[in-house]
Parts: C-alpha cells; sequence; structure tokens
C-alpha cells in the first residue's frame, strides 16, 4: 500500500479567515465594521487564500519527499497478524472409523449484545484415528524388553471363559509389570500402529485393587512420557490444561485400582524404535520415591488395557478465509493492478495464489508471488500482493532511455479472467482472546459435542502505521537486507513478522555465564507484540508459538552470516511482586489512589512497555526499590510511601521468595509483574 502523506499544515482557508478576524480588536480596536462587503475583510479573504495556496504547496515537500524516497527502498506498510490457538474437539463418543475435520473449520466466540463473536478457522485437517495397540512392553531398566501383549490377550480371553480350570489357570499368568518390589525407571511401554498426533486418548487399565500398597495414592512415584520428535527424548505429560502434552486424568490411584487415562497427545509427538519395534510410544515410569509420595511395597498388577480416541486439537487463526474471489477480467495491458473485496487482508499463505484463467479454457494456471518485479523477465509469471491496500499487482513496461519498453513479468492476455485461489482476513489485537472462550462451532460437524481452547489466544496484531514505517526507514537502508551486527538481528527479527514485539541479540562473550550465547552461535530472543493497553501478561501470553519462531529463524537464517549458527528462543523471564503501603493526600479518594499506583507498578514492570523509557524493560536490567518509590511518588494523591518491598516469584509454584532491596537478573532475562499489592492509608 503507498504510505500515506500526511500535512505538515492542516488549517483550510476559513481557519486562516478566522484566525484573523479574531485579532482585529488586538491590534486595530478602531476597526469595527467586520462585514464581508468592507474591503479590509476583502484584503484578508484574498490573503488567507494566498497563504493556503502556499500550506498547499508546503505540504508537498519534506515528509512526501522522505516518503517517498521510503517507497523507493521498498517500504511497506506491515499488515496485520491473526491471533492463533489450540482448540481441542470433543467427540460424543468412540468413533470406529477416523473423523476428519476439515480444514478451515470455524469456531468462535459467545455473540453478546456488547461485541460481536470472533471467528478462528483451523489452520490444517484434524484426523482423529481409532488407536490400534501393538505392543505393551516391560522393562526393568530401559534395556531390555519383554513384550506382555500375547500374555494379556492370553488373560483376557480367559476371563471370559466361566470355569475352575479357567479360574486356576488365571491364578498362574504372572502379569506383574515390575520387579517384585518395584524400583525406580521400571516402565511400561504402550505401542501403538496408528498416529496418535494431535489426538485426545483414553486408556483404561484393569488393575487388581490395593495390591500395591505402601505409595500416596494421590501422588504416586509415576510419570507418564511420550516420545517428542522435536525434542528428540521423553517429555513428560503435564497435569496443567495449558500444557500442549496434557494428562487431562490418571484415576487408576497409582495402578492401584481399575480406572482411566485420558492423554492431549501433542502434534510434535513421533514414531520410534523400541527394541526393534517400531510406533508412537506412551510410558509410565517409576521416579524416584519422596517421603511424601511413598514407595511400592508390592508391584500392581495389571489385567488388560482397553484404548479409544475422543478428541483432538490443531491450530486455528482469527482469520476468515474466501476461496475463488474472481478479481476481474484483463485488459491486456502491463502493470494491471486488481483489488480483492475484504481489506485490509492477510498476507497470502501456502496454497493461497493467482490463479489465471488458460486461453483455451481449459481451467486455471497458478502464477508467483514475488517481493518486487526487479528480477522479472517478460515470461516470468509473477504477481505481488500488497495486504494492507488489499491490491494484486502485475508487472509493468518501462521505457529506457534508448526508447526501448522493457518488461518486467508476463502479461495477462486481455479477456482472461483473474481470481484468488484463496485469501484470509482479519488479524489484530482483537483476536488474543482467554482461555475456555472458544466454545462455538459455526458449522455443525457429525459427531463433535463441544470445542473449547485451552489456552489464551497469541498473536494478533494491527496493521503497521505510517509513523513507525517512516521510523523504519534509516534502519533498512542501515541493514540492506542482511545481518552481521547485533542491532541488524533485533531490526531484521521485528521485521520478520508482525507478532514480534521485542528482540534482543545476545552477543557471545569468551567466559560468559551459563546460559548465554556460546562464541559462534547468535541467540536472538523474541518478547511476542502485546496490546498497548494491556497491563498485567501471563507466562503463556509471553511465550512465542513454535510457528513464529520457525518463522522469524527461517527469515534471518537467509540473511546472516554463512558462518554464524543462529538460536532463536525466548527470554528468561523473572517474575516480581511489590508490595507497598501508601499515604494518600487529604482529599483523595483511596481506592482510585491504589489502583492508579497498581496500574503504575504494572505498567514500569513490563517486558514490553515498561522500563524508564516505556519501550520495555531493558534486558538484564536490574530492579532496585528507589526507583519504585519515585514511580510511586509521581501518582496524583499519593503523600508518601511508608513501606515498600519487592519479592521474586517463583512462577512455577507462586512462591514468593525472600524480600529484596534489589533484584539481579542475568542479560538474557526480562522483568515481568506478577501480582502487586498496594494498600492506601487515608492521611489526616
Amino acid at each position: 500500500m503507498p504510505l500515506p502523506v500526511p500535512d505538515l499544515d492542516d488549517r483550510s482557508f476559513q481557519d486562516l479567515v478566522n484566525e484573523a478576524r479574531r485579532r482585529i480588536p488586538l491590534y486595530c480596536p478602531e476597526w469595527t465594521d467586520h462585514n464581508l462587503s468592507d474591503p479590509g475583510i476583502t484584503l484578508i479573504e484574498l490573503f488567507a487564500w494566498m497563504t493556503e495556496v502556499l500550506i498547499y504547496r508546503l505540504n508537498k515537500v519534506p515528509d512526501k519527499n522522505y516518503v517517498k524516497f521510503l517507497e523507493l527502498l521498498g517500504v511497506r506498510l506491515t499488515p496485520a497478524a491473526p491471533a492463533s490457538a489450540e482448540v481441542t474437539f470433543r467427540l460424543t463418543a468412540a468413533q470406529e472409523p477416523a473423523v476428519v475435520i476439515p480444514k478451515g473449520t470455524e469456531v468462535a466466540t459467545v455473540r453478546t449484545e456488547a461485541q460481536e463473536a470472533i471467528v478462528f478457522g483451523t489452520t490444517e485437517d484434524l484426523a482423529i484415528t481409532p488407536p490400534v495397540l501393538d505392543y505393551f512392553l516391560l522393562s526393568r531398566d530401559h534395556t531390555q524388553f519383554e513384550d506382555r501383549l500375547p500374555l494379556m490377550r492370553q488373560w483376557e480371553d480367559l476371563a471370559g471363559v466361566v470355569g475352575a480350570a479357567a479360574d486356576s489357570h488365571l491364578r498362574h499368568i504372572d502379569l506383574f509389570p515390575w520387579s517384585p518390589i518395584p524400583e525406580p525407571d521400571n516402565s511400561f511401554y504402550l505401542g501403538f500402529s496408528t498416529d496418535l498426533r494431535s489426538n485426545t486418548l483414553v486408556v483404561n487399565l484393569e488393575c487388581e485393587e490395593t495390591v500395591a500398597v505402601g505409595i500416596n495414592p494421590s501422588d504416586p512415584p509415576l510419570l507418564w512420557e511420550y516420545w517428542d520428535g522435536a525434542a528428540q527424548d521423553w517429555l513428560a505429560f503435564d497435569r496443567s490444561p495449558e500444557a500442549s502434552a496434557w494428562l487431562e486424568a490418571d484415576n487408576t490411584q497409582g495402578l492401584n485400582e481399575p480406572g482411566q487415562i485420558i492423554f492431549h497427545v501433542p502434534s510434535t509427538a513421533s514414531p520410534r524404535v523400541v527394541e526393534l519395534r517400531e510406533g508412537y510410544w506412551i510410558r509410565c515410569r517409576i521416579t524416584p520415591f519422596t517421603p511424601e509420595q511413598g514407595s511400592y511395597e508390592s508391584s500392581p498388577q495389571l489385567r488388560s488395557v482397553s484404548y479409544h480416541s475422543v478428541g483432538g486439537s490443531v491450530m486455528a487463526h482469527n482469520a476468515i478465509q474466501v476461496v475463488g474471489e474472481n478479481l476481474g477480467a484483463s485488459n491486456g495491458k502491463p502493470g494491471q493492478t486488481f483489488g480483492v473485496s475484504q481489506v485490509p487482508m492477510l498476507a497470502l499463505g501456502p496454497g493461497e495464489t493467482v490463479e489465471v484463467e488458460r486461453e483455451d479454457n481449459t481451467g486455471w494456471e497458478q502464477w508467483e508471488q514475488v517481493e518486487d518485479f526487479s528480477q522479472s523477465t517478460p515470461n516470468d509469471k509473477h504477481f505481488v500482493c500488497d495486504p494492507v491496500a488489499g491490491e494484486i499487482q502485475f508487472g509493468p513496461s518501462i521505457r529506457s532511455p534508448n526508447g526501448e519498453d522493457t518488461r518486467y513479468g508476463a502479461i495477462i492476455s486481455g479477456g482472461l479472467q483473474v481470481r484468488l485461489s484463496s485469501y484470509r482476513f482479519g488479524g489484530g489485537f482483537k483476536g488474543n482472546v482467554g482461555r475456555a472462550t472458544l466454545t462455538v462451532t459455526k458449522s455443525s460437524i457429525p459427531y463433535v459435542a463441544s470445542v473449547s481452547n485451552r489456552r489464551a489466544a497469541t498473536g494478533g496484531v494491527e496493521p503497521e502505521n505510517i509513523e513507525n514505517a517512516k521510523l523504519r526507514g534509516p534502519q533498512t537502508m542501515r541493514t540492506r537486507n542482511r545481518a552481521v551486527t547485533a542491532e541488524d538481528f533485533e531490526f531484521l527479527a521485528q521485521e520478520a513478522s508482525p507478532s514480534v514485539g521485542r528482540a534482543r541479540c545476545v552477543q557471545p562473550e569468551p567466559g560468559g555465564a551459563p546460559g548465554e550465547a556460546r562464541p559462534g552461535v547468535v541467540q536472538v530472543l523474541l518478547v511476542p507484540a502485546l496490546p498497548a493497553d494491556q497491563q498485567q501478561v501471563s507466562p503463556e501470553e509471553l511465550r512465542p508459538p513454535a510457528e513464529l519462531l520457525q518463522q522469524v529463524k527461517e527469515y534471518l537464517d537467509q540473511r546472516r552470516l554463512l558462518t554464524t549458527a543462529l538460536v532463536v528462543s525466548e527470554p528468561d523471564y523473572r517474575w516480581v511482586s511489590v508490595e507497598a503501603r501508601v499515604r494518600v493526600r487529604a482529599g483523595a479518594d483511596s481506592e482510585t489512589v491504589r489502583r492508579n499506583v497498581e496500574e503504575k507498578l504494572y505498567r514500569f514492570i513490563h517486558p514490553v512497555q515498561g522500563g524508564p523509557d516505556g519501550t520495555g524493560w531493558p534486558f538484564g536490567r536490574d530492579l532496585f526499590v528507589s526507583e519504585l518509590y519515585s514511580q510511586i511518588q509521581s501518582v496524583p494523591g499519593v503523600e508518601y510511601t511508608e513501606e515498600l518491598s519487592i519479592f521474586p516469584v517463583d512462577i512455577a509454584t507462586g512462591e514468593r521468595g525472600e524480600a529484596a532491596q534489589t533484584l539481579t537478573i542475568p542479560p538474557t532475562s526480562l522483568l515481568c509483574s506478577h501480582a502487586h499489592t498496594v494498600t492506601c492509608v487515608s492521611g489526616g
């Protein structure tokens, strides 16, 4: 989109006339006739007209030249970015054939009188597949394995036979999964031949009741794990619903009684070979015993295993998809521009492109999107997309000094239809909805009972404004699209996606502290963009999505030096809580002062909008209690601060550390506000 040109002086003809007439009593008090027929008023209007002409010419000079120069450099306004969230569909019951929830399925928030529903669309197909268990491996040390599935099947067959002989045989079948007295690292493995990724898996275990005594049933020394392909390691299922690998339920009381276990298997799960057997694996492992958990005095006894899938999870974006929109017919000339109906649109993604009708009417031909036409030849079927303006542009023809016309990109023959295979519109901060708010399916899907998002949606960003684009201009000239210095990496990381709020490049130093970048490795830390009016933030909102980390890494990989290794990750956030006791001036409202003080603290200790200059808490900067005194003192209505303490907070447990006068953090860390407590005491 062409950058909008601001007015240096927006006064109109009438504004100038009115201003001059208001000054008549001051400079010419004897002038009393202000009617339009007065010659003096005629002169005022004449000079106002001449001044307006000068203002018009003035507005066309400095800022417009600057903006046009940025356009020549290729600076364009960045489009909006859609918020993303993982949504979980739950089936009415287990289904034998696979249930496929197609890409583009729309879910939304509940519509209210004050707010329209916010719609999200899934980004890929979700297949909820009936699982097939092929292996039940027993291991006492992770090196030797025994498949107990045949023995378990035999037990299940005999359990259905009535008679004394069957009962006698059942008693002689040993299904103890571990050592007679279980020890740490005793494990059993469930190996599935079907793809478990993104599925909600239910496993029913038939256990002998009260056999494995000696443990705390509510907190047994057991850990459920899965093989993660991204980490190439066994990772644990978390009991928090906001975790991608969520252990929703386990009511077996530490394998002491029959019960059900519900796993939300993440999309990063992958197959692995265990003892020459390949499958998707979930294992149960005994952890080192603690006094609170106790230890097994005898091994639990498993009799049978049953399983089924009851749902699945898939990513969804705050965007509405338009499929096959016709843009119009070609006039056969170079430099054509077509507009879309929904503006502003989002940047085109994979599978979204321009299609041109074939001349023989046999279908549509896809054209290729490029950043500009500088490298396009007359035969290249290229186009440029401007999402902010909602325009599709085709290659121009430029006349050279010798009079020849040079084409940059192919020309569409006259009369042929042009369309977009699909595109999306939407995005913005409004899509950053809270957890458990996407609960409405926009269309009826067979066998689907409910839908919800276990984590808050993040990543929604508004389109870029002209002021920010003007600030990017000098940096664009300096970097020239190459990452060499730390400032280059930080600038290009933010340019890679509007969802990046801040970026920090950690420069390696010999003998650096643990956790810092090693020599030869460039570490870029990303902080997601947050709404300007958001004060309190949660750990989930500060965690960049994996797709954002990958997008920035790929963007920087194309621009870094070949000898540089690149790591893109998130900062180490350090959470802090402030307790203050404030004396309020006489006549001031205590509740208003309390709210203003808390707002001041949340805004000052903020990773994106905090710090001394309001651009985000500086990386590695310590927090001093003395500067908090000055922040509180600047709030209207505060007489003075009687007491003030700062506490480091363990975000995992919510526990506070000891009060400190100074909070010291490493160079790769950022401070964030936890819960501040302000007590106001009225003045005398």
